[in-house]
């Protein structure tokens, strides 16, 4: 819609003008002879910063509207070290966080232990034919048959996500995304597993588990903290 236009009274002066529309002095002495402009062009001061409600009142710009309802949730952003391997989650929280201590994951990430974030595989899998082109696969046995699938950067080599195959070549409905790409994870509520094998202090009041969870997402259960086979 066009913005409508004001006309001033010719009897306003230049100080009049320049004071209330924000203008330099020698163009406010042009316009006192043909104060006929867009609103968009020059913007209205706001009436109420010199105690006039009134003046002006019916010309001042509506307010910008916003949607109705709550604002939508972002999903979170992952990112390898090199940038290359970039993706959304599929939900904008993860179903779990785990610091995994067994000797796998000790191993996986050169470090005191591992940090998985559990989300639905769905949104994520199948891969993209761009994604499938910037990733490498590597696949290592696991319990009971089946395999786990470990994704990392072709370019940098950091690894990315694991997922589960069963036995049967079906795959589980989680994957497990490494924390530190994941931005702005919250590890507050992450639960240390495996921690009989762990080489670093478990903070007192985190909840542990000495090897896997009944039912932990995107884990075996019967594999051990030293890494072996049961």
């Amino acid at each position: 819609m066009a913005n409508p236009r004001v006309r001033l009274p010719l009897f306003r002066s230049p100080s009049f003008l320049a004071r209330h529309l924000w203008i330099d002095t020698r163009l406010a002495r042009a316009l006192r002879f043909d104060c006929t402009f867009q609103t968009s062009s020059v913007p209205l001061k706001n009436s109420q910063d010199d105690g006039n409600p009134q003046l002006f009142s019916s010309q001042r710009r509506p307010p910008i509207p916003t949607k109705s309802g709550p604002s939508p949730i972002l999903n979170m952003k992952v990112e390898c070290q090199y940038g290359s391997v970039c993706f959304e989650t599929p939900s904008p929280a993860p179903l779990s966080v785990y610091h995994c201590h067994c000797i796998e994951c000790q191993k996986q990430s050169s470090s005191a232990f591992g940090t998985s974030a559990i989300f639905p595989a769905d949104g994520i899998f199948s891969l993209s034919p761009e994604l499938q082109s910037r990733l490498g696969c590597w696949t290592r046995p696991a319990t009971e048959g089946r395999t786990m699938d470990c994704y990392f950067c072709t370019q940098c080599g950091v690894r990315v996500m694991h997922r589960v195959r069963n036995a049967d070549g079906t795959q589980h409905p989680t994957v497990s995304i490494k924390g530190g790409l994941v931005a702005g994870l919250d590890y507050t509520s992450a639960k240390h597993i495996f921690t009989r094998s762990a080489v670093v202090p478990i903070p007192p009041n985190a909840e542990r588990h000495e090897a896997s969870p009944p039912g932990v997402e995107g884990r075996t259960s019967n594999e051990d903290g030293q890494g072996k086979q049961l």
